[in-house]
C-alpha cells in the first residue's frame, strides 16, 4: 500500500540513486568512528554522582523514610488482612480490566485533557495526583506493586524540587507562589506514579492507547471548531500582518498556543503507538489517523508549534530510518505550492520585524535579562502575580503592560527559580534525553524502542517551542510535560539503560526482596 504511493516510489528511487550510495559510503566509516569514539564512551558512562547520591546520607534517608512508610502500612494491612483484602478500594484497583489501577490512570489522562477549558478546574488535577499516588502507595504496601524509591528519579530532580520549595523564601507574594507550588507537587506526583507503575510493556501499551485516543478526541474537537467557526482574536494574532488568517483553534484547552504545546508533547508518542500495531492493516489505519492531530496543529496557526513538530518528526524519523529524512524533506517542499494563503501568510510573518508577537517577546526577554541581573541567584519566586508585580520595574519603554511571564521557559526558570532551579532542571532534562538516545540505539524490543522514540522526539520538539513560550504557564501543559517525563523514565527503567540510576534499581530490589 505504502510502497505503491508517491512517497514510497520516491523512497525507492532515493535508495537506488547514485547520490545515496555515495553518501552512504562516506557516512559509514564516520558513523563507526563516532560510535566508538571517546565522546560516546564518555556520554554513555555511569556518572559517579548518582552512585554517590544513592549512597549518601540524603539518599539513604529518603530510602529509609520511603521503605519505612511502606513497611508500616504493610504491617497495618497485614493486621487487617481480611478486611483489607476484601475492601472495595483494593478490589477495584486490582480487579477487572475496567476496574484496575492502569485503567484509572488512563481515565485520568483522558479526562484531564478532553475536559473543555470552561469545565476544568486545576483542583481536579490535584485530587487526581494525590489519589493516584495514595492508591499506588497502598498497593505497594499490599505487595501488589514494586515500591520504587523516589531516589530512582535521580539527583538533578531532587535539586529542582528543593529549588521549588526554597523559592517560597524569596517570593514577594507567598500565597501566589504556594498556589503554583501545589501544581508542581501534583506534577511531581504524576511523574513518580507513571514512572513507578509502568513496569512492563502491557501497562505501557494500555496507557499509550489512552493517549492516542485522547489526542484524537481533542483533534476532532479542534477540527469541528474550525468548521463551526472560531473568532479571530487580536490577542493571539497580529491582524495587520495576518489578513485572511482565520480564527485559531484551541480545542479543549485555554488558547491555541496551549493546544499546540499539548500536540507537540503527545503526538509523537501517539505515532509510536500506531506504528507498533502488529496487524499491517491496523498499523496503516492508525498511522493515517495521525493526520488528524497534525491538521489540528496546522489550524492552531502556532508557528512555534509547526517548527517544533517538524523537529520532533526529524528526530523520530532519524531513529526509525534515517534514509527517510531526505525523502520527507523533498515531500514537504513539494507540498509548499499547495499550502493555503493563510498558512503562507503566517509563515512569512516569522521573519517580519514588525510582527507584534515577535516584538513583544524580544522586549520581554530584554526586560528579563535585566531582572536576572538582580535576581538570578535566588529567583523572584514562583507565580504569575509575583512576576507581574516586579516586571514593570525592569520593563523597557513601550513594553506591553500586564505581562505575567517571560514567554520563554529557559528565562522563566532563571527568573523564578534562580540559578539552582535553572541548572538542576536543565541537567535533569538533558540527562533524560541523553539516556533516551542511548536506549533507542541499544534497544532490541520493538514496542519499548518506539515508546522511547516517541518521548525523546517529543522532548526535542518541546525544547524548541520552549524558546518561544513559557509552556508551564497553563497547568494542564505542566501536568502533560511531567506525565510524559514519567512515561519516558518508566521506559528507561524497563530497558535497564538508565545508567545513572541502575544502582538505585538494584537498591530497591534489596529493600523489597
Amino acid at each position: 500500500m505504502l510502497a505503491n504511493s508517491v512517497l514510497g516510489k520516491l523512497y525507492g528511487f532515493w535508495l537506488y540513486s547514485a547520490i545515496f550510495n555515495f553518501l552512504r559510503g562516506i557516512y559509514r566509516p564516520f558513523s563507526r568512528a563516532f560510535h566508538n569514539s571517546a565522546v560516546v564512551r564518555f556520554l554513555s558512562r555511569a556518572p559517579k554522582i548518582e552512585v554517590y547520591y544513592q549512597n549518601s546520607l540524603t539518599g539513604r534517608f529518603i530510602n529509609a523514610v520511603w521503605f519505612g512508610l511502606v513497611h508500616i502500612f504493610s504491617r497495618i494491612m497485614n493486621a487487617l488482612r481480611t478486611p483489607a483484602k476484601h475492601s472495595v478500594l483494593v478490589r477495584w484497583a486490582s480487579g477487572s480490566f475496567f476496574c484496575n489501577f492502569e485503567t484509572i490512570m488512563c481515565l485520568v489522562v483522558f479526562v484531564m485533557f478532553v475536559a473543555p477549558h470552561a469545565m476544568w478546574s486545576n483542583s481536579y488535577a490535584l485530587l487526581f495526583a494525590v489519589g493516584l499516588f495514595g492508591l499506588y502507595f497502598l498497593m505497594a504496601a499490599a505487595g501488589a506493586r514494586e515500591p520504587v524509591s523516589p531516589v530512582a528519579l535521580g539527583f538533578p530532580l531532587l535539586l529542582f524540587v528543593i529549588a521549588c520549595f526554597t523559592s517560597l523564601i524569596f517570593t514577594s507574594d507567598r500565597s501566589d507562589s504556594f498556589r503554583v507550588l501545589l501544581f508542581f507537587i501534583a506534577a511531581f506526583l504524576f511523574m513518580y506514579v507513571f514512572m513507578a507503575d509502568l513496569a512492563d510493556e502491557k501497562r505501557l501499551e494500555k496507557l499509550m492507547t489512552a493517549i492516542y485516543f485522547t489526542v484524537m478526541v481533542t483533534a476532532l474537537y479542534a477540527v469541528a471548531q474550525r468548521f463551526i467557526g472560531v473568532d479571530v482574536s487580536a490577542s493571539y494574532t497580529d491582524l495587520s500582518l495576518n489578513k485572511g488568517v482565520p480564527g485559531r483553534v484551541y480545542s479543549t484547552l485555554d488558547n491555541p498556543n496551549n493546544y499546540a504545546e499539548f500536540l507537540v508533547l503527545f503526538t509523537p508518542i501517539s505515532v509510536a503507538w500506531a506504528m507498533q500495531r502488529k496487524s499491517p492493516t491496523w498499523r496503516f489505519i492508525f498511522s493515517c489517523g495521525i493526520a488528524l492531530p497534525l491538521l489540528a496543529l496546522v489550524m492552531t496557526y502556532c508557528r512555534g508549534g509547526w517548527l517544533s513538530i517538524a523537529v520532533s518528526a526529524v528526530v523520530f524519523v532519524y531513529y526509525l530510518d534515517k534514509r527517510l529524512i531526505p525523502v520527507g524533506i523533498v515531500a514537504c517542499l513539494l507540498l509548499v505550492p499547495f499550502l493555503p494563503d493563510s498558512i503562507m501568510t503566517r509563515i512569512s510573518t516569522i521573519f517580519n520585524s514588525h510582527d507584534s508577537s515577535a516584538n513583544h517577546r524580544i522586549v520581554a526577554w530584554q526586560g528579563m535579562l535585566n531582572m536576572i541581573g538582580d535576581y538570578g541567584l535566588t529567583g523572584i519566586g514562583m507565580g504569575p502575580n509575583t512576576f507581574a508585580a516586579l516586571y514593570p520595574d525592569y520593563a523597557l519603554p513601550g513594553a506591553t503592560k500586564g505581562v505575567y511571564h517571560s514567554q520563554m521557559l529557559y528565562l522563566e526558570l532563571f527568573v523564578e527559580w534562580g540559578v539552582l532551579g535553572f541548572i538542576s532542571f536543565m541537567w535533569f532534562i538533558l540527562r533524560h534525553v541523553k539516556n533516551s538516545c542511548f536506549a533507542i540505539i541499544r534497544a532490541r524490543g520493538k514496542a519499548l524502542r518506539y515508546a522511547v522514540m516517541g518521548t525523546c522526539s517529543a522532548f526535542c520538539g518541546i525544547a524548541i517551542l520552549s524558546i518561544f513560550e513559557y509552556i508551564w504557564f497553563y497547568p494542564r501543559i505542566l501536568f502533560a510535560f511531567f506525565i510524559l517525563l514519567g512515561i519516558g523514565s518508566a521506559c528507561l527503567r524497563m530497558y535497564g539503560e538508565n545508567l545513572e540510576t541502575k544502582g538505585v534499581s538494584n537498591a530497591d530490589k534489596d529493600h523489597t526482596g
